[in-house]
């Protein structure tokens, strides 16, 4: 099985820390288990001087629900179909209703604009990635990061926090403070690959592997979506000794150059309609994201070849006008995200477009 993330392999425990690593860890020093406890964290900062959050209209849900467990009211602004800011539509609404502006940088490319208001940076997707060389996260309020979703651990967020004198920042976490994880996130990847053996068990003794595959999907959809809306979060908890160690042993160079390098191959493998024109310098880039028609046809043939895409935004918060943004409808239902982690190998791009292919 080809997994859209990379997994961390304990083996990195005998290497030594990585100096350029930590340069990039100290960028955000705040650590938190997740990005949303780091969101949560700035929200409820800003919730002293601000009501309204302003939210793209194409999220996870998670953020936005941080912001209103935080005690902000969540109000949406438009995105062209490359993800980009309409810089026009956010000023008018600005205009009507201030308020902080949350700016995700989706799949690790830098989302320019000027907005006159407090801006956060979700920056969940672009650990790694520079602009003219400087850090993407740089330029707002806060900048809050998913270190697991790029270097592969069970857990890891980051905060960059820099506020007015009337707002307290969090002091910051020291290695290991926390509560600890649970067992079972601290083996999530052992966890994925017992269930890939499991399906192909399941292939040999009940059934068709789409048919199991179809019913896996919807299951997963129901759970995925109870666990952003309704289940309820522990905000405040800290990244675990284990997935900090990993991380400061990687090599952020390499991981950076080897997913540039994986994204303009699969990019030049793979006929379909990419949402990016370009990779920009400095990029590193998440995932290669396309649009396809059949999303979820495609996606269980792809899982039934032996390799795993992602879905990014498939729920919309429910505070979401759903018919005011017909842009963000698109995204939602027909948006695949490809891997192109720093694991994989030419031999798996390859197989990666040919499971694409009817």
């Amino acid at each position: 099985m080809i997994h859209h993330a990379p997994r961390a392999r304990l083996a990195l425990l005998a290497r030594k820390p990585m100096p350029a690593m930590k340069d990039e860890l100290a960028f955000a020093p705040h650590l938190h288990r997740f990005c949303r406890d780091a969101l949560y964290e700035v929200f409820r900062l800003l919730g002293r001087e601000h009501s309204a959050v302003w939210m793209p209209s194409f999220h996870c849900g998670m953020e936005v629900r941080a912001a209103v467990d935080a005690g902000l009211t969540p109000r949406y602004y438009r995105l062209h179909d490359d993800l980009s800011v309409d810089e026009e539509d956010l000023a008018v609404r600005l205009r009507e209703t201030p308020g902080v502006v949350l700016l995700i940088h989706y799949f690790g490319f830098a989302q320019r604009a000027s907005i006159n208001a407090p801006v956060v940076e979700d920056c969940s997707h672009a650990f790694l990635s520079r602009v003219d060389g400087v850090p993407v996260g740089s330029h707002g309020v806060a900048a809050a990061f998913s270190l697991y979703k790029t270097c592969g651990t069970a857990e890891g967020g980051a905060l960059r926090i820099s506020l007015s004198p009337s707002l307290r920042p969090p002091s910051p976490r020291k290695r290991g403070e926390g509560q600890p994880p649970t067992p079972r996130p601290l083996v999530a990847w052992d966890a994925e690959f017992a269930a890939a053996r499991k399906r192909r068990r399941d292939q040999r003794t009940s059934g068709s592997l789409p048919g199991q595959l179809a019913q896996r999907f919807e299951t997963r959809v129901v759970a995925a979506s109870r666990r952003i809306f309704e289940e309820p979060w522990p905000y405040g908890r800290g990244m675990s000794r284990l997935s900090l160690s990993l991380i400061e042993r990687m090599n952020p160079r390499a991981i950076v150059e080897r997913r540039r390098e994986n994204y303009l191959r699969l990019r030049a493998l793979v006929d379909a309609d990419a949402v990016f024109d370009t990779l920009p310098e400095g990029c590193c880039p998440l995932y290669l994201p396309v649009f396809v028609r059949d999303r979820t046809k495609v996606l269980l043939r792809m899982q039934s070849r032996g390799v795993e895409p992602f879905l990014f935004g498939m729920f919309h918060h429910p505070t979401l006008p759903v018919d005011e943004f017909p842009e963000a409808r698109r995204m939602r239902e027909e948006m695949l995200c490809l891997p192109v982690h720093h694991q994989l190998s030419e031999r798996d791009l390859v197989k990666i477009a040919e499971a694409m292919r009817p």
